[in-house]
């Protein structure tokens, strides 16, 4: 009985071995031995633990002309933004400008400010030499007619009124200074008659 049973324990483990040869991957004729597993396994390479990895990964990192490339972005960089920071500043005054010819021109249009010239004393004897350009401008309930050179100034009830009146305190002004010894007038005084005899001559 025990001799039956050591046979059929001995025919087991035979085939286990047969099963186990056959699952191996050296089946094809040669037995697989737990040597085996201390050989390296053929076929696989890792980049970075195979000979040479550290040369490989080192290359091209860095360019070997840094030192001179750095320099020239920085300074097409800087140029750049001087270049950008120019052109802000162009706009910037032209916006000044704008802003202020606005302002002049609303303040005109406020003031209803109007350049009349004067080319005519008729029926008075006094020939204009030259268009004298005055100002006519609304003040309140009435109107201011100007001549700003001459510093002569008048108002009036009108726009006609107001320059109607002020070439007769021109002519005044003309005729006054004139008779005027040269020595008795003050430096305005001069310089008024100067400006005047510029625009005006009497006819005689």
């Amino acid at each position: 009985m025990r001799s039956t049973y050591l046979y059929w324990e001995k025919h087991q483990m035979s085939q286990r071995n047969q099963q186990f040869e056959a699952w191996s991957p050296h089946h094809g004729g040669t037995k697989w031995d737990l040597m085996d597993c201390d050989k390296p396994v053929g076929g696989f390479k890792n980049p970075f633990f195979s000979k040479g990895a550290g040369s490989v990964q080192s290359e091209n990192v860095f360019s070997t002309d840094w030192a001179s490339v750095v320099p020239n972005l920085i300074a097409k960089l800087v140029s750049e933004v001087v270049e950008k920071k120019k052109i802000e500043l162009r706009f910037s005054l032209m916006e000044c400008a704008v802003s202020e010819l606005k302002s002049q021109l609303n303040a005109l249009i406020a003031a209803k400010t109007r350049i009349i010239p004067i080319a005519t004393f008729a029926p008075e004897p006094y020939a204009v030499l030259m268009p004298i350009l005055v100002s006519v401008k609304a003040v309140e309930d009435e109107f201011e007619a100007g001549w700003f050179d001459a510093n002569i100034h008048t108002t009036g009830e009108n726009e006609e009124e107001s320059v109607s009146n002020l070439k007769s305190l021109i002519l005044d002004y003309f005729d006054s200074l004139s008779n005027e010894p040269e020595k008795n007038l003050g430096i305005e005084p001069k310089r008024q008659l100067r400006i005047i005899e510029s625009f005006i001559r009497k006819i005689t």
